[in-house]
């Protein structure tokens, strides 16, 4: 079926309060179904993902725009799954095709679509449904359901090797880590109220080492304008 018409289709007959989404790639290789919802932007239409399929039950479609490329899952509360999804740390940790994907790609380039919601008692059944119907290239097994214990077939250890991460997208990721963690030190000024002698530290973990307490104490005593060993004063580095 043309995609076009597809979705002409699929917002009429599903003109209800819901937010619907189109896409106007006709690169990629739809299929004939009919989704709840479609995010055509999975990276702009981040917190409506979130926000609306809080404690939903459903199947739901990757697809890679540039591509074509699917992935097919489930999820007794899609929200909570999109936020394992949307955790850089968890997918540069996964060797999933699909994980690979959306971190060489970008979620701008993939359209997430709700294909069902449904209950807790045939929701593997239904993602089972639409694996068989749409044979998804990012699923590596063909059977729906938890892979744990799952031995890797040397099929199924090509096609994760298929996704190798690019240099480009592991050097960002590092850089980004970087980044992250220096934002997160606070230089601070520890002032000794009996001498008036005053020690600059470029973080809590280091001013804590120095005063033979923890971060976490030197931390409270910033939060709470309270002394360190009934001596120690600790504020902010301010720098201007």
């Amino acid at each position: 079926m043309n995609f076009f018409l597809h979705l002409f289709k699929t917002n009429r007959l599903l003109s209800t309060s819901r937010r619907y989404y189109s896409s106007v790639n006709p690169n990629s290789k739809f299929y004939d179904v009919k989704p709840v919802v479609i995010y055509a932007n999975a990276d702009e239409d981040k917190l409506n993902i979130l926000a609306y399929n809080r404690k939903k039950i459903g199947v739901y479609r990757w697809i890679n725009k540039i591509n074509g490329n699917a992935y097919i899952g489930s999820s007794v509360n899609i929200s909570v799954r999109m936020y394992t999804y949307y955790s850089l740390r968890s997918l540069a940790k996964s060797n999933r095709p699909i994980d690979r994907a959306l971190l060489k790609y970008g979620f701008s380039n993939f359209i997430l679509e709700i294909l069902e919601y449904c209950d807790k008692n045939n929701v593997i059944e239904r993602e089972q449904y639409y694996m068989d119907l749409i044979k998804p290239q990012y699923n590596i097994v063909e059977i729906a359901g938890s892979t744990l214990g799952y031995k890797h077939t040397p099929e199924s250890l090509s096609k994760m090797r298929d996704f190798v991460l690019s240099d480009e997208v592991r050097n960002r990721k590092a850089l980004s880590t970087v980044n992250a963690t220096a934002a997160r030190r606070i230089s601070i000024i520890v002032k000794n109220i009996k001498t008036n002698d005053k020690s600059e530290y470029a973080s809590l973990t280091d001013a804590g080492k120095a005063l033979g307490v923890s971060r976490a104490s030197v931390s409270q005593a910033l939060l709470n304008n309270r002394l360190l060993k009934k001596t120690y004063f600790v504020t902010k580095n301010i720098k201007t």
